[in-house]
């Protein structure tokens, strides 16, 4: 049997009202034996968080390249066309779109995307590519050495870092390639969680030496400003507010 080019790992654990959603969203991607899904499901083979589930996920993966989707997110249509293109092209081991931050209606509330690569920002501030709408080759991850088991909110900054440390620059596609859910049970928004958080994001900040990271944040608005692609965003963000994407 011929190997996938896609893997995608989705962890899930208890309650999953949008599963069908995601599950849905990826299968009509159209790429038949091209993409395998793992569902990583913790009340099954258990896991010491969402870190180590994917770690076991990807542990399962036949494809070459690889990427998750949470159970509550999708992925947006004709996303995994767009990262095969380029993937195609010799020496990308990364690619990078941006989001739709959508409600529990499936109507989008928010535009999120990251520019082309950053160069010298990216010496002085973590990598941001719109949560897990990355798409890695496997021996890029093997070089990682995978996600950090002991991060919950953000192991996939902390993954982009190891990324970029093994030599890695992503591509970024002008596509729009996940849906991130926004719903009061989310782990990411859970206003519960926002101790917690911050001690993850200042942990993360301290381990590669972002001493100044505020200042570079704010520099990276004004280049966007000038470069006109916050313009662009804002655009595609006010015509498309309420657009239901699933």
């Amino acid at each position: 049997m011929s190997k996938p080019f896609f893997t995608c790992v989705i962890p899930v654990k208890g309650s999953r009202p949008f599963f069908d959603e995601a599950m849905a969203s990826l299968q009509a991607q159209g790429m038949g034996d091209d993409l395998e899904i793992i569902v990583q499901d913790a009340d099954v083979e258990p896991d010491a968080g969402q870190s180590d589930a994917l770690n076991k996920g990807f542990a399962k993966a036949r494809g070459e390249w690889l990427f998750w989707l949470n159970a509550d997110d999708v992925l947006l249509p004709g996303a995994l066309e767009a990262v095969r293109r380029v993937a195609a092209r010799e020496g990308v081991r990364w690619i990078a779109g941006g989001s739709r931050y959508i409600d529990e209606n499936g109507c989008q509330v928010d535009v999120r995307q990251d520019r082309r690569w950053h160069g010298f920002m990216y010496r002085h501030m973590p990598i941001w590519t719109c949560g897990p709408s990355s798409f890695f080759s496997r021996d890029l991850l093997r070089e990682s050495g995978g996600l950090d088991r002991s991060l919950k909110f953000v192991m996939d900054v902390d993954l982009w870092q190891k990324f970029q440390l093994s030599g890695a620059r992503y591509v970024m596609l002008p596509e729009l390639l996940w849906g991130f859910r926004v719903h009061p049970g989310s782990l990411t928004l859970s206003g519960a969680n926002a101790e917690e958080r911050h001690k993850e994001w200042e942990k993360l900040l301290a381990r590669y030496g972002f001493r100044h990271y505020w200042f570079f944040r704010w520099m990276s608005r004004m280049v966007r400003l000038l470069d006109g692609s916050q313009v662009l965003i804002w655009w595609e963000k006010f015509r498309s507010m309420g657009l239901k994407v699933v």
